[in-house]
């Protein structure tokens, strides 16, 4: 039965891969030229920030001041953008319950320098100055961990020199800031930070790059993290007499492994170059820039980067599925979607792509949908014949699938696998659809309903994540994403 499906599996995956499409749509547009710089923090996010979701948000700047805009059905409509503050490079996460946290770079015209501030959009607390400092504080980050703390980071001048600062907040209460940059010489210069959490233990990682003239090898990508209280040393992961600079890390809350991305001249050309995770890019004839990365797990990468090979910006993508033999696809957006004009810009989270548009402003903001190729999709249900109900979902500790099948007759099968496209749990093949109830292998089956605990098929517990319950009636098969909250 096992390699049954397995092999089943597979055709899917290979059918899906063969068959896929990459979907792009409009947003909004905006007066900035770099709309959605700089690569270092997240400018479009979803719950979680993996797997398939038909809620996307995103932020941008525009003529100095923060944009919010969201959708609630996967791309092809997006709510009205709120202005929310004056200011330029946002970033943006949301925690497990559902609340908006935003960072972003205001200019201070009677101080004439530019603050860190801070704002959850759902609360009535009005915004915070995270870096409180006279010296210029630029190009923040932020990250939300389980327990909700929101964890900061920025550049900020000190003494005509850049170093890299970390504060945390929760409950709205701001921690003792913290310069994490130590590393190098008095004359060394730190900038462009990038935070995430990655395993082991939901480690705060930070991730910049320093340029230390007085090195035999001045330019550094430098990488530190903080486990519980504790500050690591700081580690270089790239050291060269070559240009390295703008890094960024994958976005991730603890689920992954450390994974990041940066430009890299080594070769005599800027290339992106892509650390950890599934692997990295390819080489170009142009210069590549504003690198970024998301990893889910071992299964997928989707690394994109800036190139000017032909004389122009284009965005071009690298794509991997481990149960596709690796890398499946390449190539650049404007050709990919015949664009015509230049694009600039990237920022990802997971498959989903936003980019900045155009010759002349109003440039235009897009986002791109490349897919989890598992051939299990969060799917619109184009079957009148079945029904899939999942509530609550994000759930904790157990959640009622609700199923239906207008063809009674007919046995439905429910089944649960996890993100890497394993079968995990799996219920009755041959369950009618009646009104009778009966206790089956730990879950309760009460007219058409089943409780899932968020267990496996030996009743162990699940971790948190993204997972895919399908129902299966005759020839028929349906899908819903259901996600496992800590």
């Amino acid at each position: 039965m096992f390699t049954q499906q397995k092999c089943v599996l597979c055709l899917i995956i290979l059918l899906a891969i063969a068959g896929a499409q990459q979907y792009h749509y409009f947003v909004t547009t905006s007066n900035s030229y770099d709309a959605t710089a700089f690569n270092n923090s997240r400018k479009v996010v979803t719950h979680y920030g993996e797997g398939p979701n038909d809620t996307i948000h995103v932020v941008y700047h525009s003529s100095d001041s923060i944009y919010y805009t969201c959708t609630t059905d996967g791309g092809p409509s997006w709510q009205t953008p709120l202005a929310l503050h004056p200011g330029t490079n946002p970033a943006f996460d949301i925690d497990r319950d559902g609340f908006r946290h935003m960072v972003w770079q205001y200019f201070d015209t009677v101080g004439s320098n530019f603050d860190i501030y801070y704002d959850c959009l759902d609360d009535w607390a009005p915004p915070i100055n995270v870096s409180e400092s006279s010296g210029n504080s630029i190009l923040p980050d932020l990250v939300v961990d389980s327990n909700l703390v929101v964890h900061i980071t920025w550049t900020e001048q000190v003494n005509y020199y850049n170093h890299i600062y970390y504060r945390s907040c929760e409950l709205g209460m701001l921690t003792d800031t913290v310069r994490i940059s130590e590393y190098g010489s008095a004359q060394a210069t730190h900038s462009h930070s990038s935070i995430s959490i990655f395993q082991p233990n939901y480690r705060i990682y930070v991730l910049w790059c320093c340029v230390d003239t007085s090195a035999y090898t001045p330019f550094h990508i430098m990488l530190r993290y903080k486990e519980g209280t504790t500050w690591s040393s700081t580690t270089p992961l790239a050291a060269d007499s070559h240009v390295l600079r703008n890094p960024a890390l994958d976005f991730s809350h603890g689920v992954e492994s450390l994974s990041a991305c940066w430009e890299d001249s080594t070769s005599g050309n800027l290339e992106a170059t892509f650390y950890g995770g599934n692997g990295g890019g390819y080489a170009t004839q142009g210069r590549s820039r504003y690198p970024v990365i998301s990893t889910v797990g071992t299964t997928w990468s989707y690394l994109f980067w800036q190139e000017d090979s032909l004389g122009y910006d284009d965005i071009y993508y690298h794509l991997y599925y481990e149960y596709a033999a690796g890398w499946y696809a390449s190539g650049s957006l404007r050709e990919l979607f015949t664009i015509q004009e230049p694009v600039r810009y990237p920022n990802c989270c997971g498959a989903y792509l936003v980019w900045t548009q155009g010759e002349n402003p109003p440039y235009s903001i897009y986002l791109a949908d490349f897919g989890y190729p598992i051939g299990m999709k969060e799917s619109k249900n184009n079957y009148q014949s079945i029904s899939l109900n999942i509530t609550p979902n994000p759930f904790i500790e157990e959640t009622a699938i609700q199923y239906g099948n207008e063809h009674r007759t007919k046995g439905i099968a429910l089944e649960i696998y996890d993100i890497l496209g394993r079968l995990v749990r799996q219920f009755d093949y041959t369950m009618p659809y009646t009104d009778t109830h009966a206790q089956s292998g730990g879950a309760i089956r009460l007219s058409n309903q089943i409780t899932w605990h968020g267990d496996d098929n030996f009743n162990n517990k699940l971790p948190a994540g993204t997972y895919f319950c399908v129902l299966k009636s005759g020839t028929d098969i349906f899908a819903k994403k259901i996600v496992k909250a800590e």
